[in-house]
C-alpha cells in the first residue's frame, strides 16, 4: 500500500508528536511481519509505504 501526499511534511528525525497516527501504523505493520517505509521533507509532502509478504 502507497499513501502518498504534497502537504507540509516533516523531518522524519523529528517526526511528529501529539497523535498516534505514525505509532498505531507502525506497531501494526510489526504485528504482521509486514515493512514501513515513511519519506518526508518539510514542504514536499510525505509518502508513507506498507509492504506486506504474503507467503
Amino acid at each position: 500500500m502507497r499513501v502518498k501526499d504534497d502537504g507540509r511534511g516533516f523531518g522524519v528525525a523529528t517526526i511528529p508528536s501529539g497523535g498516534f497516527g505514525l505509532l498505531g501504523m507502525s506497531e501494526r505493520v510489526e504485528h504482521l511481519g509486514a515493512q514501513l517505509s515513511i519519506q518526508s521533507e518539510p514542504g514536499q509532502g510525505t509518502e508513507i509505504v506498507v509492504i506486506v509478504n504474503r507467503e
